[in-house]
């Protein structure tokens, strides 16, 4: 029986329909997969975004104990004070996530953080605050290996880097709920965390902690917050800045300058009142940290002077695109290290007398 040519076209329209369903529904189930991958992409760019991984140059406050105790060149040393950099890593990223989700509607207000993730939408605050806690577990976890194995003749019976991690936590959990509202105690709060670093950073490696690196380190990093907070009020409108943070409402600009001024002069008289302490000249042999003086001023005011020309909320960012400031960073380790180790030599030690110091 033969097919009319009519049958032929309408069975050929059939078969052509199907393959176009076909490749339609092909097409768009790639689409679904591609979507479905690239929402999961969306997420974790999210969530390291977030972390402000950026940040953990922070945490080179660590590190501070190792070149002061000279203790350098211990690769042990350095391996459990990278451990506990890292572990302070994850826990102020944890710290950055909590915050980001307490601030979030104030900085949909502002014009540069309504941007950020969680502020955004982009990740949602339920997925934050797992990321946050899983961060805080892991961070204890490497804290605690660090410790181990636990010497009960160190203080805190050799738990005292991990009750420094766990109070550095707390503390800006603290800071993130309610302190940060509060004038003056928010700068204190912040420069508190630092300390708490360089309290870490000494515990990880069995070192005693000096009332000196406590101090120094509090009085620099006082000076720092002064010109974070200082860089928010010059970034925006005063109605704008008081709305993205409060705590803005308390500070005048006058009030800054004059907070900076003093921080960075309690600071610099520390610094110098640490290197001319008899302690520290009869522990590295010389008196010769002295010159490293000159540096630390000399960082300081030029800290002071590109934060407040950048009018920037950031000082990391500043800090991080100055290249004349990482010569500083870099000129100061390396001089700091050349005395520790050379400085106690017969050749140059004489160069200073210590007993007008040390008697």
């Amino acid at each position: 029986m033969s097919i009319s040519p009519t049958s032929e076209s309408v069975k050929s329209i059939i078969d052509c329909t199907d393959r176009n369903i076909s490749v339609s529904r092909g097409v768009r189930n790639e689409m679904v997969m591609a979507s479905q991958e690239s929402k999961q992409t969306g997420l974790f760019s999210a969530i390291f975004v977030s972390m402000r991984v950026g940040h953990w140059i922070k945490n080179s406050f660590v590190l501070a104990p190792l070149l002061f105790s000279m203790s350098f060149n211990d690769p042990d040393a350095w391996l459990k004070a990278l451990a506990a950099t890292f572990a302070f890593g994850l826990l102020s990223s944890a710290v950055y996530l909590v915050n980001d989700i307490c601030d979030r509607n104030r900085d949909r207000a502002h014009p540069v953080k309504r941007d950020r993730p969680i502020a955004s939408g982009r990740l949602p605050v339920s997925v934050a605050a797992i990321c946050a806690g899983v961060l805080v577990i892991a961070a204890m976890a490497v804290a605690v290996s660090v410790a181990m194995p636990i010497d009960q003749t160190q203080p805190m019976g050799g738990w005292a880097l991990v009750v420094w991690a766990g109070g550095y936590f707390i503390l800006n959990l603290l800071y993130s709920l309610w302190l940060k509202s509060h004038t003056i105690i928010d700068v204190i709060v912040v420069a508190l965390g630092f300390v708490l670093r360089a309290m870490a950073g000494a515990a990880a490696i069995s070192t005693p902690v000096s009332p000196w690196l406590v101090v120094c380190t509090f009085t620099l990093c006082l000076f720092i917050a002064l010109t974070k907070r200082r860089g928010e009020i010059l970034s925006l409108p005063a109605e704008m800045a008081a709305q993205a943070r409060p705590v803005s409402r308390g500070y005048e600009l006058k009030d800054i300058d004059y907070m900076v001024t003093v921080s960075s002069s309690m600071a610099i008289l520390t610094y110098c009142l640490y290197c001319l302490a008899p302690g520290t000249v009869n522990r590295i042999g010389s008196a010769h940290m002295v010159w490293t003086i000159p540096i630390v001023i000399y960082g300081m005011f030029r800290f002071n002077r590109i934060t407040s020309q950048a009018a920037s909320d950031d000082p990391v960012q500043v800090l991080l695109r100055d290249r004349i400031m990482w010569l500083v960073l870099t000129g100061y380790v390396i001089a700091s290290g050349l005395i520790l180790v050379y400085g106690s030599d017969d050749a140059v030690r004489s160069i200073l007398d210590m007993d007008l110091i040390t008697a």
